[in-house]
């Protein structure tokens, strides 16, 4: 039986907002993310559009608030990696039967899709360490 997910997954753009917080480092105003939206992505989000996201972001259990001041600021409570290792594993386990020789096929058979050396030297020291 395969494992449930434990966290819910995100919407493209609560996934977007999602990575202005990861990135950031420190906590973050909506009037900063709306500004990493545009600059990053080249999308503008209202803040009323931000907020609404944040609600959801909330209730799912991604991300916590605290106001300083005239200011609410948004900080991560799931970090990015584990978020990342769980949907990819959510991804591998639908559609290569939980198979990562599959996925790892899907992604260098793509005509034109190049691997470099160092990619290709990473990918083996992953292999070299597996248990």
């Amino acid at each position: 039986m395969k494992k449930k997910a434990i966290l819910e997954p995100l919407t493209g753009r609560e996934s977007m907002l999602m990575k202005c917080i990861w990135d950031n480092k420190e906590p973050i105003s909506a009037a900063e993310i709306q500004k990493k939206c545009l600059e990053v992505y080249d999308v503008h989000l209202e803040r009323s559009t931000i907020t609404t996201f944040i609600l959801h972001l909330r209730q799912k259990g991604f991300v916590e608030c605290e106001k300083k001041g005239q200011i609410v600021y948004y900080s991560a409570m799931v970090k990015e990696e584990e978020y990342v290792q769980e949907q990819t594993e959510e991804f591998t386990n639908f559609w290569f039967k939980g198979s990562l020789s599959g996925l790892l096929s899907a992604f260098c058979g793509k005509k034109g899709r190049e691997i470099s050396q160092e990619e290709k030297e990473r990918i083996q020291e992953i292999i070299d360490h597996l248990e």
